[in-house]
């Protein structure tokens, strides 16, 4: 029988080298940390009226993506951006708005959500004439939980599909091309 051969142990210079992961966590209530695995494509958000956190509408009217996909026909189309009145925000609400007749037969809400103030989510809306519901998440806590925020913590304009059973079908970042590109391969499929 041959002699087995054992790996060689790694000397402390190579130890020190290994960066273990650690899984990333956040505050939950009374200061504790739980552990928050990343959202997966195909699974279903909590829907609880705290999940996401507080978003609001662009009149400062406090509303949930539960209470939002309640009031939805078969779910949300949602794109986010990480500031109004910035050309690339404007670009990405254009494309949205201008895809809504594409996407008419998906029978999903269109909203826009991004940090912004009220004052700042209003300029926008007279200024550009937008006529999508913006929402804001002033502390990024929706945007955090659907995993919109890579690791470095930069939020960029995104766009997630959920359906009115809160399945995440799709989650996509980048440029905007990008991000309707993946999102129409999702709603061309559920269209047909």
């Amino acid at each position: 029988m041959p002699k087995s051969r054992s790996l060689p142990k790694p000397s402390q210079e190579q130890s020190a080298r290994v960066k273990k992961s650690r899984p990333k966590t956040r505050k939950s209530t009374g200061g504790q940390h739980t552990t928050t695995p990343p959202l997966a494509v195909g699974s279903r958000v909590p829907l609880t009226n705290d999940f996401g956190g507080d978003i609001s509408t662009q009149d400062g009217t406090t509303t949930s993506i539960k209470q939002l996909l309640a009031e939805s026909s078969k779910g949300l189309i949602v794109f986010t951006y990480p500031k109004a009145l910035d050309d690339d925000a404007y670009d990405l609400y254009a494309e949205f708005e201008y895809h809504q007749f594409n996407w008419e037969k998906a029978d999903m809400s269109t909203i826009g959500i991004s940090p912004d103030s009220v004052s700042a989510t209003a300029a926008f809306v007279k200024e550009k004439d937008i006529r999508l519901p913006l929402l804001r998440d002033p502390n990024m806590s929706l945007v955090k939980a659907m995993g919109l925020v890579p690791g470095k913590g930069k939020f960029k304009q995104s766009a997630f599909i959920l359906s009115k059973e809160g399945v995440l079908l799709a989650r996509t970042t980048g440029r905007v091309e990008r991000i309707i590109d993946d999102l129409n391969r999702v709603l061309d499929e559920l269209m047909e």
